[in-house]
């Protein structure tokens, strides 16, 4: 659907191949275009198969989950997985940085972006001071996994490459998981203005 999505999920039903129980059964959720949405729960109740499901890295086995725009509501499954990815984004709890330089990394989510897109992405992210203040700058190698990087650090080439990326619904599965407090403070206070005009979950 063109214009800003929501997603609109009933009695979704969602089991990982192989496993005897359904990670999600019978979930019912709305998430209206523009609107953010807190889902929590213990470890094990189905945050991270809710965000596969929203991705189509997991397909539904039962239910319906649907993306609504302004004037039309499309399922999920009749959709192609990388055209579903075009619309909906994920930072998840441990991205994974490739051991390449910043830039290299960014442009995984738009691989003609220039310098400037580069930056406003990072600015959104509040890491374009600690970017600059290296001595290559976006050239600078982040190592394997990014090992030179530290846990907020990593966090935040991922938030800014979600954005890059351009996606209207933005899926967030724990980002602050391996974050100080005072970090994870900082990246959920930020959240709000880098993903305006976005679909948050």
């Amino acid at each position: 659907p063109e214009g800003p999505l929501g997603l609109r999920v009933r009695g979704l039903h969602v089991r990982y191949p192989g496993a005897a129980n359904p990670g999600l059964a019978g979930l019912d959720l709305d998430l209206l275009a523009g609107s953010r949405l807190v889902v929590t729960g213990p470890s094990g109740s189905g945050k991270s198969t809710l965000a596969a499901a929203c991705l189509r890295f997991l397909e539904a086995e039962g239910g319906s989950l649907e993306l609504v725009g302004e004037a039309s509501t499309q399922d999920l499954r009749t959709i192609a997985g990388d055209d579903v990815r075009r619309a909906v984004g994920l930072c998840e709890q441990d991205p994974h940085i490739f051991d390449s330089t910043i830039a290299d990394n960014l442009r995984l989510a738009r691989p003609g972006a220039g310098v400037p897109e580069l930056e406003h992405a990072l600015e959104q992210a509040r890491l374009l001071e600690w970017v600059r203040g290296l001595p290559d700058g976006l050239e600078t190698p982040v190592g394997e996994h990014g090992a030179r990087l530290s846990g907020g650090q990593r966090q935040r080439p991922a938030l800014a490459r979600a954005l890059l990326a351009d996606v209207r619904i933005l899926v967030l599965d724990e980002p602050t998981v391996h974050l100080a407090e005072p970090a994870a403070r900082a990246f959920l206070a930020d959240l709000p203005a880098a993903t305006d005009g976005r679909t948050l979950l």
